[in-house]
């Protein structure tokens, strides 16, 4: 029997849901875009003025949500574009472009807030004394954790849904920033009430900050750079795919499988052998079936292509 392929285009698959999980990212991300801007003001001139290095690094921490989330409106449109003639798998690679840039960016201010605490943990090992944080910095630093949360929740529960892992990872940087302001807390309020002793608890505040944005770039970093680099599926989603493909019947032998992920999109290269006494609409029927047997193991928004062998 001669070779055939089939492929399914994400254009086919639910456009409309898709248009609808993008306008609800839209919405969630322009709201933390106007609720990061006004954090990020608030606790830089806050920092700055009420002489807090911890909250300064924490707007710097904001500074780097709001841009995480400027990407994200950028990118979202772009991604959940349908297939066209230029792009035959979609445009979900733009979502993990983002991924990868705001992953490099958490980087580069992880680094600077870190030096930046050092340098004045040296400065105070050697004598000099730091300055004392005014106490309406306790007050901004508890408001932020609270908004932080909220929308670290909000942000979740519109990634799950929509299934877009950007925003989950960008939730991530919400919640992580909570976390972060209890260090600015704790620094911010024994460097006021506690004396000149406890001033060093503000850099070192500053410090563990630094390691709050760190860790999740690096984890937002890894995947990010290995769906770029064409990066298989994971052994266990590989191993299902295969014996979904098997149980359907007609499949005799898989002669290869390929997997890797696009986006939001789940991508299936299969070569199935079928018994060479079909035809080549016997053939199609095998290959469309294998199709709608993953699509049900795994998610709707997947990309089969599937080749026949006699």
């Amino acid at each position: 029997m001669r070779e055939d392929s089939r492929e399914r285009k994400l254009s086919d698959i639910l456009p409309d849901e898709n248009e609808k999980s993008a306008r609800a990212i839209r919405k969630v991300v322009k709201i933390g875009c106007v609720v990061n801007a006004l954090l990020m003001a608030l606790k830089l001139s806050a920092g700055y003025f009420g002489h807090s290095d911890a909250l300064v690094a924490d707007g710097f921490h904001s500074l780097n949500d709001l841009a995480a989330d400027i990407l994200m409106l950028v990118f979202v449109g772009i991604s959940y574009r349908s297939a066209d003639s230029r792009y035959a798998y979609g445009y979900g690679k733009f979502e993990t472009f983002s991924s990868f840039l705001i992953s490099a960016f958490l980087v580069v201010v992880g680094c600077h807030i870190a030096w930046e605490a050092v340098e004045s943990i040296v400065e105070y090992c050697h004598g000099e004394e730091l300055p004392q944080p005014d106490i309406w910095t306790v007050v901004v630093v508890l408001l932020a954790m609270t908004c932080k949360e909220g929308l670290f929740r909000f942000y979740t529960y519109t990634g799950r849904k929509a299934h877009s892992k950007a925003l989950v990872a960008n939730a991530w940087h919400h919640r992580s920033d909570a976390f972060a302001s209890i260090a600015t807390l704790i620094g911010v309020t024994f460097s006021h009430f506690f004396g000149v002793g406890f001033r060093i608890l503000d850099p070192i505040a500053s410090l563990v900050l630094s390691l709050f944005i760190l860790i999740p770039a690096v984890r937002l970093f890894r995947p990010a750079f290995g769906e770029l680099m064409e990066r298989s599926l994971p052994a266990d989603d590989v191993e299902l795919a295969r014996k979904t493909a098997l149980d359907v019947k007609g499949v005799k032998a898989l002669t290869y499988i390929r997997t890797r992920r696009i986006g939001h999109h789940l991508v299936f290269d299969l070569g199935i052998r079928v018994d060479p006494s079909l035809n080549v609409a016997e053939g199609e029927t095998v290959a469309r079936k294998v199709e709608e047997a993953l699509k049900e193991t795994f998610c709707p928004h997947i990309v089969v292509s599937v080749t026949l062998h006699s």
